[in-house]
């Protein structure tokens, strides 16, 4: 079976398709499973290439980017997994517009629009992740998401044909995306920036660097927000008021900074993290008639 899979990728990448790779090695709350099949493509064309091979397998596959949003089940995931993420990209100005690749880092992005004077994404710094994940997501901070300068975004759609879609076609909401149901795979993305004051732009981003860094769990691994916020108020505040900092289960910690991380405090599982996901929402309920929705998206079996 192994070979037959290698095969339908083609022999040039043979050495870059893994069998039963621990996916802890490739998220930011270092848990995981392994997948049945891991690769990372060199570019769209490699891309396409094994998504071809996993449709014509009828294998299911699972898109990651850096991995910073995502709690894999211990039990890994069946499969192809693909993970999108090439440090070496860079974004280009075309027709007045920043163009990036889904691949690309997010910080990348930010580091050359403040590098070109222009504002707008000021409010992603320090957010993890791939540009593709971060408009998988629909990411943001301090009431702002990265679709609000979205011009258009290119994907494959689940057919594997490629699609532009402008961002007035795109349903986007808090911490969601249409991309989130329908199967297509993001490719890239043209942002819609406003040219500013090179010391400003500057300076904003360091205050949200320091307010996030001051106020967020960065000594633990972590996922970064576990749980969207109500409408009308935090999550991390109702998660405190209800009792739940420092709650522990197994490895998994509701962090003691912010009530909306739990981290990792070396050798968590994935059951750690749900249990102790369960218990803090069965709590907040029960104290505030409120249920709170996961923010991460949960990849394998968690049955």
């Amino acid at each position: 079976m192994v070979d037959s899979v290698i095969d339908k990728f083609g022999r040039r990448v043979e050495q870059r398709v893994l069998t039963k790779e621990p996916l802890s090695s490739y998220t930011s709350f270092r848990i995981g499973g392994p997948a049945e099949y891991f690769y990372t493509p060199c570019g769209e064309e490699d891309l396409i290439c094994a998504l071809r091979a996993a449709k014509a397998f009828k294998m299911p596959t699972t898109v990651i980017g850096n991995g910073t949003n995502v709690l894999v089940s211990d039990r890994g995931i069946e499969g192809l997994v693909v993970r999108l993420m090439e440090t070496s990209l860079q974004p280009v100005i075309e027709k007045g517009l920043v163009l990036a690749r889904a691949p690309m880092p997010l910080s990348s992005l930010l580091d050359f629009a403040m590098s070109q004077d222009l504002s707008g994404l000021e409010y992603l710094v320090s957010i993890p992740g791939t540009v593709g994940g971060a408009i998988y997501m629909n990411a943001g901070s301090f009431s702002q998401a990265i679709s609000t300068h979205l011009a258009y975004v290119e994907v494959l759609d689940p057919n594997l044909e490629y699609v532009v879609k402008k961002h007035e076609d795109v349903d986007f909401d808090y911490r969601y995306s249409e991309f989130q149901q329908s199967g297509a795979i993001i490719l890239g993305a043209a942002f819609d920036l406003e040219a500013g004051d090179g010391a400003t732009i500057r300076s904003t981003a360091a205050r949200i660097r320091s307010e996030k860094h001051a106020k967020q769990s960065w000594e633990h691994p972590n996922a970064g927000s576990i749980f969207t916020n109500p409408p009308t108020t935090y999550a991390g505040k109702l998660i405190e008021e209800a009792g739940c900092k420092s709650l522990q289960v197994g490895q998994a910690q509701v962090s003691a900074k912010h009530a909306n991380f739990i981290v990792n405090l070396g050798g968590a599982t994935a059951f750690d993290v749900v249990r102790l996901m369960d218990i803090v929402v069965q709590r907040v309920y029960a104290r505030f008639n409120v249920r709170l929705s996961p923010e991460i998206r949960l990849l394998g079996d968690f049955s």
